[in-house]
């Protein structure tokens, strides 16, 4: 107990040292905050807000994550391209020079690289959890609070344009796609119909919807067969009757003084060809060849023929005529059947290669649908884009110039000079005390001395002493004094203004 007090009786007679070295230290890091060239940062905070318009009734078509685009925008403004833009257009670090003089955009670069910061709110990467609003802190380091202030909102006002841009590209992108879909498939589905019109045209005769009808057109022709047989054989029968009956009476008859074989011929050519001709299409073969023979023999037969010079031979030529026309008549039937049945056998190949042409036409009716339907969805989604209605970024605090800078931290460096000097002081004290040989008690001669106290004495201080103690007093408080003084200007003058403080 004896040895605590003699320690703080000392430590009360030198604590104006110590009073002094923190009072010097705080002037050292009021001082060093001052000397040091301040750095302000100016911030702004961006939030996305979602589709306004409810998705049930409309929807964006530029949906995309939210965070992928957001790294997206920033990458786009930290780019080297951009940020040597917005130096060039701002005259942002003019000092920054190569050796020749010109502007160093590397450093230029790199010196806004480390001055901008863009961060993204995480989000939660549970599903259970509730999605929280997603935020972009935008922050921009300068000497100047105005400068820091400005170059923050520009990167603020870049951000929006490319946040802008990304939505209505993607959107305007989305329609252009459609819009060439749709008419692509609008050509397709043209070129298809008429593929299948073409198909019909030329396979009229054997569609798939005309064989009840051919096969009813085929029995009819069948028919008609025995029909057609016995009206031959009837007029066969009537010119061999007319025929015997004028021998009968004793008539010679000669059938080629009454009907010529050449204009017999050309009448049985004429009706062959007149029956064949509603059948063939016109450059058929057979129809070409009937009317070679037919015009060679109008050369060669008599045309017209001699009048007949009695009933008999006016009857022989009718006769003859009705059997050319009937025996053409078979001929023309069974080419009708002919063509009936392969008519009827082309209809399963046309039926399967109608179907395949059908079937392509429903699946280009069905995408073509599809296509305008998701046209109109992107033409939607287009408007909402255009009208900003749909998930964007918004300003929610405009950077503004700050009023204290980040760097340095003047309070810190006032702190830390308080905590040095009290350090220094202490230290000074101890070594003060420790470095001292003289005797001022008791425990001193023995330690020194060897010799043991038996009685102590106190000290009777003289007039001069009394002076010299109050000289002492006054130095180290007018040092003190002066020294707080200082502080206390500094502080008002770097930091604070006293009438804020109190």
């Amino acid at each position: 107990m004896r040895e605590l007090r003699f320690y703080a009786a000392l430590f009360a007679r030198r604590i104006h040292w110590l009073l002094l070295a923190v009072l010097l230290g705080a002037l050292v890091g009021l001082a060093a905050g001052r000397m040091i060239t301040p750095i302000y940062e100016a911030r702004a905070l961006l939030v996305v807000e979602g589709d306004r318009i409810p998705d049930r009734l409309a929807a964006s078509t530029a949906h995309t994550d939210t965070n992928a685009k957001l790294q997206v925008i920033r990458k786009r403004v930290l780019s080297r391209e951009s940020l040597l833009d917005m130096a060039r257009r701002m005259a942002l670090f003019p000092d920054l020079r190569t050796e020749t003089g010109a502007r160093d955009a590397d450093a230029v670069f790199e010196a806004l690289k480390n001055s901008v910061a863009i961060e993204i709110s995480e989000q939660s990467r549970s599903r259970s959890a509730p999605k929280d609003a997603t935020f972009m802190t935008v922050s921009f380091r300068a000497g100047a609070p105005a400068r820091a202030a400005r170059v923050a909102n520009e990167l603020v006002t870049r951000i929006l344009k490319e946040d802008a841009d990304i939505r209505t590209k993607a959107a305007r992108d989305t329609l252009d796609f459609f819009s060439r879909e749709v008419d692509r498939l609008e050509a397709e589905l043209s070129k298809s119909s008429a593929a299948i019109l073409q198909f019909k045209q030329e396979n009229g005769d054997a569609l798939p919807e005309e064989l009840p009808l051919l096969r009813d057109r085929l029995a009819a022709v069948q028919a008609d067969a025995e029909t057609r047989l016995a009206h031959v054989n009837e007029t066969e029968t009537e010119i061999d009757r007319l025929v015997r009956l004028r021998e009968a009476a004793g008539r010679k008859v000669d059938r080629d003084a009454i009907y010529p074989p050449a204009a017999r011929e050309l009448s049985r050519l004429e009706a062959q060809r007149d029956a064949l001709k509603p059948l063939l299409p016109a450059d058929d073969a057979r129809l070409a060849a009937l009317g070679a023979q037919i015009q060679e023999l109008s050369q060669q037969a008599q045309r017209p023929l001699p009048k007949a010079k009695s009933a008999f031979e006016s009857r022989l030529r009718e006769l003859t005529d009705a059997l050319f026309v009937a025996q053409a008549a078979g001929e023309a039937a069974d080419l009708k059947m002919t063509q009936l049945r392969e008519a009827i056998a082309k209809v399963p190949a046309n039926a399967s290669a109608l179907e395949a042409l059908r079937r392509d036409h429903d699946n280009l009716a069905d995408q073509y649908d599809s296509a305008v339907q998701a046209r109109a969805v992107a033409e939607t989604g287009d408007t909402i884009e255009s009208l900003a209605k749909g998930e964007k970024l918004t300003v929610i605090d405009q950077a503004v110039a700050p009023g204290e800078p980040v760097k340095p931290n003047r309070k810190t460096l006032a702190l830390a000079g308080v905590g040095v000097g009290l350090l220094l002081g202490l230290v000074a004290i101890a070594l003060k005390e420790l470095l001292s040989t003289g005797i001022r008690r008791p425990e001193d001669l023995q330690r020194h001395l060897g010799i043991a106290a038996f009685a102590t004495l106190p000290y009777l201080s003289a007039p001069e002493d009394a002076r010299r103690r109050r000289r002492k007093v006054l130095v180290s408080g007018s040092m003190v004094g002066g020294a707080f003084i200082a502080v206390v200007v500094l502080f008002s003058a770097f930091y604070m203004p006293l009438d804020r403080l109190f």
